[in-house]
């Protein structure tokens, strides 16, 4: 297993790097439910549900846990990935070989030892694999062993959607469902609430419907946009220009 080796230092030189790279992948970042992590007890440790579609999963929830979850946050990460990508180990990832029975109880124990700290938060990503936005969210018995080995934690269940509307990136829909004490939690509720954030999240995206969601990062012109904004101002009509499509 691979452990996490956080770095504040690290953490703030990189910050602004990955801020950038998102925001220029992205044309919005938006998350709704920010009530539900603005309200967290500081006394208990926080686990963090998210389905898993894209490679982006893992920054997305970083973005989320720098703009509101003032805690020292983890992520269980796939061994062979963070093999590759080691410095994610000192952001707080730390790995699981999900192939290796042993190997993966390892991690789970280490997972258990962090969360014996009312200040971690601690990302999981149930699914233990990527998967289709069109696959139901099936809890893998190992996180459901987390939660309920955890009674003191509070769990969130979170949905990220990716869609494009009208602009010429897509967006990150990320919503927040309400905490749950892991305290005699069934494997069932978790299942079902992690679904039905990912409905709502799915059908907003379906809509092009983001009132609601707050942006994590203003969201930068598409190209149109930019060139619009070029042709008013030499022309003089900058007034009635509008950055949105």
């Amino acid at each position: 297993m691979i452990p996490a080796h956080k770095s504040d230092l690290i953490d703030r030189l990189l910050f602004p790097y990955f801020r950038r790279m998102g925001r220029r992948a992205f044309h919005t970042i938006a998350a709704r439910g920010l009530e539900h992590l603005r309200g967290l007890p500081g006394d208990r440790p926080v686990l963090l549900f998210c389905n898993h579609t894209n490679w982006w999963d893992g920054l997305i929830c970083y973005f989320l846990t720098k703009h509101m979850l003032p805690r020292k946050a983890y992520c269980m990460m796939e061994e062979k990935q963070l093999q590759h990508h080691r410095l994610f180990a000192r952001l707080g990832a730390f790995s699981v070989d999900l192939d290796h029975p042993v190997s993966a109880a390892v991690s789970l124990r280490y997972a258990k030892r962090l969360l014996k700290k009312n200040e971690t938060a601690l990302w999981i990503f149930p699914q233990g694999k990527l998967c289709r936005p069109d696959e139901p969210i099936e809890i893998k018995p190992g996180a459901y062993y987390l939660a309920q080995s955890t009674p003191q934690a509070l769990l969130i269940p979170l949905a990220i959607r990716y869609e494009f509307f009208r602009e010429d990136r897509p967006n990150a829909l990320i919503e927040i469902g309400e905490p749950l004490s892991c305290e005699g939690l069934r494997e069932e509720r978790i299942a079902q609430d992690c679904e039905a954030a990912f409905a709502r999240v799915s059908l907003a995206a379906a809509q092009q419907n983001i009132s609601g969601f707050t942006r994590l990062f203003p969201p930068l012109w598409p190209i149109n946009k930019r060139w619009e904004w070029v042709k008013r101002v030499a022309t003089g009509r900058l007034s009635g220009f509008n950055p949105n499509n």
